[in-house]
C-alpha cells in the first residue's frame, strides 16, 4: 500500500503535468493566432498594392549599422547657379 507521501507526490506530479500541458496548448493557440494575423496582413497588403507600386524591405543587419566614414550611396542634389 502506498504511503500518504507517495500519494501526494503522485497527485503533485499529475498537477504539474496538467499545468504544463495547458500552458503548451495556450502557447500553441497564441502562435496560431499570430500566424493567422500575419497571413491576413500579407494578403491585405497584396490586395492594396496598385500596379507599379514598389515595396522596399531591408534586412535588419544593414539598416541598424550605418557605414563608417563612407558617403557611398548618399545622394546630394547640387543646384546649378547662373553666372
Amino acid at each position: 500500500m502506498p504511503s500518504f507521501g507517495q500519494i501526494l507526490l503522485i497527485i503533485f506530479a499529475i498537477m504539474v503535468i496538467r499545468f504544463f500541458s495547458r500552458l503548451w496548448r495556450i502557447r500553441s493557440a497564441v502562435m496560431e493566432r499570430r500566424e493567422q494575423f500575419m497571413r491576413q496582413a500579407r494578403n491585405a497588403e497584396k490586395q492594396n498594392r496598385q500596379e507599379g507600386d514598389v515595396n522596399i524591405v531591408g534586412n535588419g543587419k544593414t539598416a541598424s549599422k550605418p557605414a563608417k566614414n563612407s558617403d557611398e550611396g548618399t545622394y546630394v542634389d547640387f543646384e546649378e547657379v547662373d553666372e
